[in-house]
């Protein structure tokens, strides 16, 4: 499944408003109830689409583990309520009315990227060799087997870089609806390659099927 990248502004200020997220805003008014309501996460609303943001951190600490949790907690937070089109690390903007502006320019991008996340949620897969007499050309081939096999039942699937030892490393587009038979079918593939180690981890907003970049 393949996505147009949503613009991004290519400066952001030193301070205002990081970019979390977009989701479709809900129909009440009520505030954000953050996780934390010392982060002071809010909601920014432009006609049916919402952005979560949050104070931005001050330069060069974008990369701060408190902030980089805070703001993870938050995205997972919105996606267990619903589609949310998670935002890379790094985008701020001066106010309010530069996220309305934002979100009103890219409203079609915006929109066609929730609509590819509708309904769904993104899990990850490391595959490792845990018996360290099995042939990794073996262990890369049956890996290549778990990914196709995997690939079938899920909306949409791509590897991603390894490291390290590891032979594979993918993320699934899953229907949430499906993600028990996912699971269960995952958990039939392990015991039957028990020579690998077979790591799922998930649910996560859909950071490898859609995209905003600068």
């Amino acid at each position: 499944m393949s996505a147009e990248p949503i613009p991004l502004p290519r400066h952001g200020p030193a301070h205002g408003w990081a970019l979390l997220g977009v989701l479709r805003a809900p129909d009440e008014e009520a505030a954000w109830e953050a996780a934390d309501p010392a982060l002071g996460v809010e909601l920014v609303r432009a006609a049916e689409l919402a952005a979560l943001v949050m104070p931005a951190p001050p330069p060069g600490t974008h990369a701060d583990p408190d902030h980089l949790a805070a703001r993870h907690w938050e995205v997972h937070r919105a996606l267990l309520r619903g589609d949310v089109v998670p935002a890379p690390v790094g985008v701020v903007f001066a106010d309010h009315d530069g996220v309305r502006a934002f979100l009103t320019e890219s409203h079609a991008g915006l929109s066609g990227a929730l609509h590819r996340v509708a309904g769904r949620w993104e899990f990850r897969l490391h595959v490792d060799v845990v018996d360290n007499a099995f042939s990794r050309d073996l262990a890369l081939d049956l890996s290549t087997h778990i990914y196709a096999e995997l690939r079938r039942i899920s909306a949409a699937a791509v590897t991603l870089p390894v490291a390290g030892g590891r032979v594979l490393s993918a993320a699934f587009l899953m229907d949430r609806a499906a993600t028990p038979a996912f699971q269960d079918r995952l958990e039939v593939l392990a015991r039957l390659n028990s020579a690998l180690g077979l790591d799922l981890t998930g649910p996560w907003p859909a950071y490898d099927f859609v995209a905003m970049s600068g």
